[in-house]
């Protein structure tokens, strides 16, 4: 049985504290050293004698040091508390407590019992425990406390060790670790239909619409600096929390399935979402007819979209839980405990609330509160792009004929027919395919439209989203900065707010993800203005302002020049009427010598191109609408489908979109393109930004 000695710096003994070694203590049961030698410093001894009430009448904090080195563990020592580490000695008028900071050992199995705590290996670990007494005034001396204090610590390893408890005394582990579990979810499918350049353009009733996947089941992990705190309440009961530390963030990790027992491989997620979004449900033959490899393509694809939507919805609600709230909190009867509850709690102290979580109904558990509410609350939602579905009109022909990918940044789903297209995903790279994905993604946008205004093609339950995302692996203040311009020209923030909100330092990976809705008032606003179309001049100020307000003027010398081009109504007039040719050298701001000169005009020249190109573009688009309009006259195209005049036109209207698309030279480094459609559309509601740049985030609304 180990010794605790408790002196003052000079090794005498401070008489008051009495320590009984054969009390009920979890110092006793793992100590794994014969001696725990404790040195306080004067301002303790002096107080010794006083009253607990008087000598803490406001919180009081003593420091104290370890003589010796002192080993915590079960079969092999766990925590090793070292001479000269934290330890500090806590008192209240109600209190007295100790806490100390410890290194947690390699070779650990992580049983009930041990001293784990799921913390990292090697981490430090703080373990601390605090008395109740009653306040009276004929209540212990401080000396007298800290001795009943340290002769019943406890350290929460086990329910055996809950079962120290009294009502008022709180133990405390904390470091940096990661707590384990699983959940059920519901998740929100948003379907975003677009239209394909290359496939012919069909009439018909699209067949599907936003959804519900329901019966996904996830294993979670919450990583980062947390805490467990059990605490004695009334009625012999025990309160379980688990908190993030001060200060700390903490971040999730999923891997989801469609059930319990999903196996790599199988199309249970595929089933799920087509059964959510088709209005047909899933055609049972279609998945029948799926390849092994055409399975597991699909399923991990899926499995990475829901992963990433179940984690951006977890984060968001870790990030806004308060400090002293409880990412889950039990009440624990220990008297009501069965088997299954007494080794699930086990379990849960040690870090894995995986048994915990999965029991519907543990005995002599009650869940108080739990951070997945919250993400509940708050919903889950998976993104869908149905690239090719207002061409193939049924999911079915989609899915047929397709390419499935998960995109890093976004998280966002997309299935594109591969029929006539090229294939996004034969880039490997995901940061390479960013570019390629956007731009599909845009020309698709810009398409449908198109087909929506003209009345081609009508989705009225649906409405056609806009994405742009980036993912840098070496973010600097500056590209949040650059980020977070992205948003005010969203009317996410105001400008003025982008500095405030710039306060991030150090070279993180960050992703940022964009989007805007355009439903059937926005594509009319693209291209109508009170019954009449929109003329060149309406999208080239557009596509000018909406590039001004991107760039960063204070950004160095390239973006400044090309930002003066733009922002001087004289030189602008003069770039439109010269056209991106070799004269535009004339109205550079910058001297030839300088050795930025050239790559200051090739990207004037392409900044001018883009915005003419633009407005060029859906100048025309819009003429070729009216004309389909004109024909239609309110009919409903799905009645013509069959009827050739309805056929020539539609093919003209596609081809005209095509001979748009293929001449464009956008580029989709910068959210230009879709900051051009969302002004002209009207600045519609409904836009919405996230940006996570290590810990620090920004959601927007």
């Amino acid at each position: 049985m180990p010794d605790i000695s408790f002196t003052d710096d000079l090794g005498k003994p401070v008489e008051t504290v009495k320590i009984d070694p054969s009390q009920p203590s979890s110092l006793v049961s793992y100590a794994r050293s014969q001696l725990l030698h404790l040195m306080v410093a004067p301002d303790f001894v002096a107080l010794q004698g006083t009253a607990l009430s008087e000598a803490a009448a406001q919180p009081t904090e003593f420091q104290a040091t370890l003589g010796n080195e002192f080993q915590l563990g079960m079969a092999q020592p766990e925590i090793t508390l070292t001479p000269k580490v934290q330890a500090v000695l806590r008192a209240d008028a109600a209190h007295a407590g100790l806490e100390v900071t410890g290194s947690l050992g390699l070779g650990v199995g992580g049983s009930a019992g041990d001293l784990t705590f799921g913390l990292d290996a090697k981490s430090s670990v703080t373990i601390g425990f605090d008395k109740a007494f009653s306040g009276a005034a004929a209540g212990p001396s401080l000396g007298g406390a800290v001795g009943q204090m340290l002769s019943g610590f406890a350290i929460a390893a086990s329910v055996a060790d809950l079962g120290l408890l009294q009502a008022g005394d709180v133990c405390t582990v904390s470091g940096q670790g990661s707590l384990k579990l699983t959940g059920g979810f519901e998740i929100a499918t948003l379907v975003n239909p677009l239209a394909s350049v290359k496939l012919p353009l069909n009439a018909g009733s699209i067949d599907v619409k936003d959804g519900v996947m329901a019966g996904v089941s996830a294993s979670i992990g919450i990583s980062g600096a947390y805490q467990i705190r059990a605490s004695g309440l009334a009625g012999d009961a025990i309160g379980l929390r688990f908190l993030k530390q001060k200060g700390a963030t903490l971040r999730s990790d999923f891997t989801a399935s469609a059930s319990a027992s999903v196996k790599f491989g199988n199309t249970d997620l595929l089933a799920a979402l087509l059964g959510a979004i088709g209005k047909s449900g899933a055609d049972p033959k279609l998945l029948e007819g799926l390849t092994e490899a055409e399975a597991r393509t699909f399923n991990a694809a899926l499995q990475e979209g829901v992963d990433h939507a179940l984690q951006a919805s977890l984060d968001l609600a870790l990030s806004t839980a308060a400090e002293d709230e409880a990412v889950f909190e039990y009440e624990i009867q220990l008297g009501a405990l069965d088997g299954a509850s007494t080794a699930a709690v086990n379990r849960a102290l040690h870090g894995d609330l995986t048994a915990l979580s999965e029991l519907e109904s543990p005995a002599g558990v009650t869940l108080r509160s739990s951070i997945l509410t919250r993400m509940r609350s708050q919903g889950v939602t998976l993104k869908v792009n149905l690239l090719g579905i207002v061409n193939l009109i049924s999911v079915s022909k989609l899915i047929g004929k397709c390419e499935i990918l998960s995109d890093v940044a976004s998280g966002t789903v997309t299935i594109k027919e591969t029929a006539q297209s090229e294939r996004i995903g034969a880039i490997a790279d995901p940061y390479l395919r960013q570019e390629a994905l956007r731009k599909a993604i845009f020309e698709s946008v810009l398409v449908t439209t198109t087909y929506r205004a003209s009345g081609a093609v009508a989705m009225p339950e649906l409405g056609c989203a806009n994405l742009h995302f980036a993912i840098n692996r070496d973010t600097s203040a500056a590209t949040v900065r650059g980020y977070l311009n992205w948003f005010a020209a969203l009317n996410l923030m105001a400008k003025g707010e982008v500095p405030a909100l710039a306060a991030y330092t150090g070279d993180k990976t960050s992703t940022c993800l964009l989007r805007t809705e355009l439903d059937d008032a926005a594509c009319e606003n693209l291209f109508f203005a009170g019954g009449k179309l929109h003329d060149e001049a309406y999208y080239r100020e557009f596509g000018r302002s909406a590039l001004r307000a991107l760039l960063h003027p204070d950004s160095g010398e390239i973006e400044q020049a090309r930002y003066r081009v733009l922002d001087d109504p004289a030189t602008w007039a003069q770039a439109v009427k010269l056209g991106p040719s070799p004269e535009l050298r004339d109205l550079i701001p910058l001297d030839r010598m300088n050795p930025r000169f050239d790559q200051v005009l090739a990207d004037v020249t392409g900044d001018l191109y883009d915005i003419l190109w633009w407005a060029e573009s859906m100048t025309k688009a819009g003429a070729a609408l009216l004309a389909m309009r004109q024909f239609l006259k309110g009919r409903d195209p799905v009645g013509l489908k069959d009827d050739p005049e309805f056929q020539r036109n539609c093919a003209g209207l596609q081809k005209l979109m095509m001979s748009v698309v293929a001449k464009s030279k956008a580029r989709f480094g910068e959210p230009w393109g879709m900051v051009s459609l969302f002004w002209s559309a009207g600045s519609p509601a409904g836009a919405t930004g996230r940006l996570q740049a290590g810990s620090w985030s920004v959601a927007r609304p």
